[in-house]
């Protein structure tokens, strides 16, 4: 393990963790951050993002009063937001630290009752944030350090006005971290606006890892679903995240796999917080062993023993692929990306080899056969 001079209560949360080695990012960051500098860190999806930041910021709170609080951390989503959560607490085990998530969907007065209380460090969703901020529920007069956190999602999702509204409520801070798994326009844009002062970390952000097994499959509409069924089987996949483009598609794929008797559930946007946490945490413990997803599910999420991603529609760009297949491989671990596409799709996924630079050639199964007679439900396309 790198020799970083981490407090014993830290050292131990390392061990229980069973941590022996850190990975390229935080090996480069976690210095930086505990020298106090402002950091850039870009690096690839599963490569210990959060524990770059988690690690330091936590050994620098050891010892601090928890009012007021002392770190914000902003993701995009409610799932990132219970996982960061997940990953600090586990950081501070041993400490008097306390942390909490803020995020839409779970009580306000619930969570303005513990912000009353005192709070080291606070993971956030922007909405939410921002509620908090306008009805002064929260004070982020003694905020340190502000991190964003898959900051290319954030801007993707139109957060930059939330953004903005955080970073002026916490101008008394001495450090921002941005932590990005891609450096696009709008990103950039943001570190030119808030970080002009700052070190920067690349680590082949832009690029799927080599330990990732990429495979492009061309299809028939009509013959999409039986040759997803035959993959899972072919390739004896024992835990699987599919993506689908849109909310409708991943309800009517899930459907047909329950109908099939195979142990599948669903993430999407529309779903209740519980809903959410209920089938995340069902894949996790591997009650079921297929995930079917929106987006929603592309950024950030670390579930170690997804050995398959299989892009049931190819995504609409370069980073949504990158992310996407970066769900698998976590941790240097192999895996394989499986991406489907029809002919109207194949303007897509020659975007996706061109702006990766790869010539990855189109696979086809001897053992499928292409010209089945297709049953009757399966005529309407997913």
């Amino acid at each position: 393990m790198n020799n970083f001079s981490f407090p014993e209560e830290i050292t131990k949360a390392l061990i229980d963790m069973k941590i022996n080695n850190f990975t390229d990012v935080q090996s480069q960051a976690i210095p930086l951050i505990l020298e106090g500098k402002n950091v850039i860190a870009l690096s690839q999806t599963g490569s210990g993002k959060t524990l770059a930041y988690a690690l330091p910021l936590i050994s620098k709170l050891i010892g601090k009063a928890k009012k007021p609080t002392k770190i914000l951390i902003i993701t995009p989503t409610k799932e990132l937001s219970e996982q960061i959560l997940g990953v600090s607490k586990k950081c501070a085990r041993y400490t008097k630290i306390i942390c909490t998530s803020l995020y839409g969907g779970s009580s306000f007065s619930e969570q303005e009752r513990e912000l009353k209380q005192g709070i080291h460090l606070i993971v956030a969703c922007p909405g939410r944030l921002k509620d908090h901020i306008e009805k002064k529920t929260i004070d982020l007069s003694g905020v340190e350090t502000l991190v964003l956190d898959e900051a290319d999602q954030l801007m993707d999702m139109g957060f930059y006005p939330h953004l903005q509204f955080a970073l002026e409520a916490t101008n008394n801070r001495t450090q921002t971290l941005l932590f990005s798994a891609t450096m696009n326009e709008e990103v950039k844009k943001l570190t030119e606006e808030f970080l002009v002062d700052s070190v920067t970390i690349d680590i082949e952000s832009n690029k799927p890892k080599e330990v990732i097994e990429e495979i492009f499959c061309p299809i028939s509409p009509e013959l999409r679903y039986p040759f997803f069924k035959f993959l899972l089987k072919h390739k004896k996949i024992k835990s699987c995240l599919v993506f689908t483009k849109t909310k409708e598609e991943a309800r009517t794929l899930n459907t047909y796999l329950l109908e099939d008797n195979y142990k599948s559930t669903i993430l999407e946007g529309d779903m209740t917080t519980h809903q959410r946490k209920k089938s995340l945490n069902a894949f996790r413990e591997k009650t079921i062993n297929i995930l079917v997803a929106t987006d929603v599910a592309s950024r950030g999420l670390d579930i170690p023993h997804v050995t398959h991603v299989i892009n049931f529609n190819p995504p609409q760009s370069c980073d949504s692929y990158v992310h996407r297949i970066g769900r698998t491989a976590r941790h240097d671990k192999g895996g394989m990306a499986i991406t489907l596409y029809i002919p109207e799709e194949l303007e897509e996924i020659e975007s996706i080899k061109r702006e990766l630079k790869v010539d990855i050639k189109p696979s086809k199964f001897k053992e499928f056969n292409y010209q089945m007679k297709i049953e009757r439900r399966f005529l309407r396309t997913i």
